[in-house]
């Protein structure tokens, strides 16, 4: 898998003409500019490069850990259904350790809001649409509407805090 990783990787920079992109640009290229997987799988693309050292973090900003450019990509890539099902999850796989400064705070805040009655839908279109007015990151927008929402979020400023500040 970790050459198909690398080789994912390069063919994903090579057509973005780029070096570096914010972890919410790589999943939304990867899912429909590109087309190639579930925003889900994307998630986990992201999560399981960066484990493994080819994607490199940095302020929100990714970028390849080593050059890319002699890495073979064939003409009109797309990753293999091998590693979209092991992305998916409906392969056994070693899952990839998530990285402990980067939980995915948004995820559990979308389950916190399902806890408390707002539907995952709405709660998703609502955080996009402050994000949008304030200019803030997505996990501050969340915090705001599970908030207003009358939803306890004491344990989830500090974290949040954190990931905004890039740890």
């Amino acid at each position: 898998m970790a050459d198909e990783l690398e080789t994912c990787i390069a063919a994903f920079f090579r057509i973005k003409g780029k070096d570096v992109v914010t972890e919410q640009e790589f999943k939304m290229s990867v899912t429909l500019e590109l087309k190639w997987m579930s925003m889900k799988e994307a998630e986990v693309l992201m999560r399981n490069c960066i484990a493994s050292g080819l994607l490199v973090k940095s302020n929100g900003y990714l970028k390849s850990s080593k050059d890319l450019s002699s890495v073979p990509v064939p003409i009109a890539y797309k990753p293999s259904d091998e590693l979209k099902k092991i992305l998916s999850g409906t392969v056994e796989s070693k899952p990839a350790p998530a990285a402990p400064s980067q939980p995915d705070l948004f995820g559990e805040m979308m389950e916190l809001a399902a806890a408390n009655g707002i539907q995952k839908g709405k709660f998703v279109s609502e955080c996009n649409a402050v994000k949008k007015r304030l200019g803030v990151e997505i996990s501050v927008a969340g915090l705001l509407i599970l908030r207003d929402n009358g939803v306890d979020i004491g344990k989830l400023k500090d974290r949040v805090y954190t990931q905004v500040l890039g740890n």
